[in-house]
């Protein structure tokens, strides 16, 4: 395959992946992201956060509230 055959085959497979886009939300991306993969509704149909990043939300608000304690309390 030359160069040019491949370049075209290219732009050619890109152009049916554009096609296919289903044309998803930015929202609905980001809700499928931070589901939990496991289980990611409730019985009731409610989200339910991936625990992995509940506990870096933890950690991150932990070590921001550590932080301002020291260096705005603290002498």
């Amino acid at each position: 395959m030359k160069k040019d055959e491949q370049v075209s085959a290219m732009v050619e497979r890109l152009r049916q992946l554009r096609a296919a886009d289903t044309g998803e939300r930015i929202r609905d991306r980001t809700l499928r992201w931070i589901e939990d993969p496991l289980v990611p509704k409730t019985t009731t149909g409610k989200l339910r956060l991936n625990p992995i990043l509940l506990l870096l939300a933890m950690l991150g608000v932990m070590g921001m509230a550590t932080f301002l304690f020291f260096s705005l309390v603290a002498p």
